[in-house]
């Protein structure tokens, strides 16, 4: 009876070893993009509760208590939405990284034009404006994450000191 062979860094070529390490650090993205907008989420239905809550059941009135809930709740929000805006900035780096190494290893010093996963600068040059898709980088989607919480944090305050 054989035992199989696992393959492990040791035992890979040089490319295939880029290669995977290229696949995981692509999913391990993927997957933290799920799991921030998933906390997203969480606090969003946090935030709406408190505030439909209280407008529907509390008379109307948004309370000093319930003003300092929705600032604490906010703040944690946006600590934990800069910290995965920052992660993502670090695994798409990884990413970029890695798909120079995989593509070098391919194509050597001579390779095509070549955009990796999460790439959008280059790759959205030759798009143009539309109506129903458009972007901006100073409010992208993932700097939302953050900025979102921090403009509920300062309505929070808002109510709290005004």
């Amino acid at each position: 009876m054989t035992t199989p062979m696992i393959e492990t860094a040791e035992t890979l070529p040089p490319k295939d070893f880029l290669i995977k390490d290229y696949e995981l650090k692509i999913n391990y993205l993927t997957d933290h993009f799920s799991r921030m907008w998933t906390r997203f989420n969480y606090f969003v239905g946090i935030e709406s509760a408190l505030v439909g809550g209280k407008l529907i059941f509390g008379g109307g009135k948004l309370t000093h208590e319930v003003a300092t809930v929705g600032a604490r709740v906010s703040l944690i929000w946006y600590v934990m939405g800069t910290e995965d805006r920052f992660l993502v900035r670090v695994y798409r780096d990884h990413v970029k990284n890695d798909a120079d190494l995989v593509a070098k290893s391919v194509w050597g010093d001579t390779r095509p034009p070549y955009c990796h996963v999460g790439e959008v600068k280059e790759s959205s040059k030759s798009l143009h404006w539309e109506l129903s898709g458009w972007r901006l980088e100073p409010i992208s989607t993932t700097r939302l994450a953050a900025l979102i919480p921090l403009l509920v944090l300062i309505a929070w305050l808002g109510v709290l000191f005004v």
